[in-house]
């Protein structure tokens, strides 16, 4: 409940209709824990006054966009504010010579390409993060989500431009900072727009983002391949990445994800892996780069061999991108795993975790980026079955972390139960560079009223 001082105040800042509630706030829980309210800034300035609020009366916030992020983060150590950014949702500028744009952190991604493709021959910015269609441009900035076409454009670190966030720094509180330019080499000093990027939101709130666009490719295309062997397509992959061809993306998924991609497809899938490989650029080039890839998969052992193109391929990479969301509605337990390893090590730790799924016969859902050497393991898990399987799990997760250590890459929980979250370190492994995290921590949000306890060790 809110006092009714702070209520009012509430009201003068975001209005009547800019403030939800009691049982209005249901649907904004994070890891369980309920809000005493939701506030719906409308512009930069109001999100300034929430912060000096905050600031004033020891109250915590947490930033909220498309809410497709949410499970990212350790245990929050107290709600008190969700403030949700979807009313600044506006294009602010779009300047196609200079190959850039701006726009609010609360527009949904999907509304800014789909603005894009009718801006001259048509433009894009080259990310697909997860859950594409729902994610606003500030919640995929503040988490740095990327997704299979990071292989060839790189992640948001490469495409932003430029950044405005609002701050409680002492003596910034509630003012708008700006970062960065329009072009891409625009910074003297430290490029500071690069250090909001993955904060998860703990040392500003995120208000304006401009980035870097693309023309649309003239033909693009998806070449998908099963194989009777795991090692199959990870041998194609390594062939791929030695040649001279320049695919967009090189995914590998187990049998698991592809029967979840096709769970309407008639016959079920029966192959033990699947290669998926993404093209994009002129259309001879993507004609001779199909040529060339089905020849190399077919000289691997593919049994079954398509090309992806218009809807169909749209619609695959869909379910690319909604993979976690799947399987957390097949499971109510859930957990989501993201490990980064060096590229050569990707087959190696994909082996282990579906080695670990086999022994205490639960199904773990991969999906490798391989030319990136990142690999998702979604694990669904029911009431009952998480609580029998909790202690080995937390084995598990703690053995594979120790693993990918030594390989010199890093574990993240990305998703899971309240409870496992008390059990493992979601984050892991940053121990050298956690005082100056820290430090940064308590310079930009003295108060720490941003995202309190969900960061890197709790900060």
């Amino acid at each position: 409940m809110l006092d009714k001082k702070i209520r009012t105040r509430l009201i003068e800042i975001v209005g009547e209709a800019g403030l939800k509630e009691g049982e209005a706030v249901e649907g904004y829980s994070i890891d369980g824990l309920l809000p005493r309210a939701v506030l719906f800034p409308r512009t930069p300035e109001e999100v300034g006054q929430i912060i000096i609020l905050a600031l004033e009366e020891g109250l915590t916030i947490i930033p909220w966009g498309g809410g497709t992020q949410m499970g990212l983060g350790a245990l929050p150590s107290h709600v008190d504010f969700v403030v949700c950014l979807t009313h600044l949702d506006r294009i602010l500028d779009q300047d196609h010579e200079n190959m850039s744009i701006t726009a609010e952190a609360g527009i949904r991604l999907a509304a800014i390409q789909e603005n894009l493709r009718h801006v001259g021959p048509g433009f894009f910015i080259p990310l697909d993060p997860p859950c594409a269609e729902e994610i606003t441009l500030g919640g995929a900035v503040a988490t740095n989500a990327s997704g299979p076409s990071r292989f060839m454009y790189g992640t948001l670190r490469d495409l932003v431009l430029g950044i405005e966030v609002v701050i409680p720094e002492e003596t910034c509180k509630g003012k708008k900072i700006h970062a960065g330019g329009k072009t891409v080499k625009n910074v003297s000093g430290y490029d500071m727009s690069k250090l909001y990027i993955g904060s998860l939101g703990t040392l500003a709130i995120i208000v304006e983002v401009t980035c870097r666009i693309l023309p649309l490719p003239e033909d693009r295309a998806t070449v998908m391949a099963g194989f009777p062997r795991s090692e199959a397509p990870w041998a194609c992959a390594q062939a791929l990445l030695e040649s001279q061809l320049l695919p967009t993306s090189i995914e590998i998924c187990n049998r698991e994800t592809t029967s979840l991609f096709f769970k309407h497809a008639t016959p079920s899938v029966e192959e033990e892996a699947w290669a998926t490989v993404g093209l994009q650029g002129i259309k001879e080039a993507v004609e001779r780069e199909i040529q060339e890839i089905e020849k190399l998969m077919r000289s691997e052992g593919a049994t079954k061999f398509s090309i992806l193109r218009g809807s169909k391929e749209v619609d695959y990479w869909k379910q690319v991108g909604r993979l976690g969301l799947e399987v957390r509605d097949t499971g109510v337990r859930s957990i989501g795993l993201k490990v980064s390893v060096p590229i050569s090590m990707a087959q190696k730790i994909s082996n282990t975790i579906a080695e670990k799924g086999v022994k205490i016969n639960v199904p773990f859902y991969q999906l490798s980026h391989a030319g990136s050497g990142i690999v998702y393991a979604h694990i669904p898990l029911y009431e009952g079955l998480y609580k029998e399987r909790e202690e080995t799990l937390t084995k598990i997760v703690n053995a594979l972390r120790e693993q990918v250590l030594e390989m010199g890459g890093s574990l993240v929980v990305e998703y899971a139960p309240p409870p496992f979250k008390e059990r493992v370190d979601v984050w892991g492994g940053l121990e050298g560079v956690f005082p100056i995290m820290e430090r940064l921590k308590r310079e930009f949000d003295p108060g720490t009223i941003l995202n309190a306890g969900r960061y890197v060790g709790g900060i």
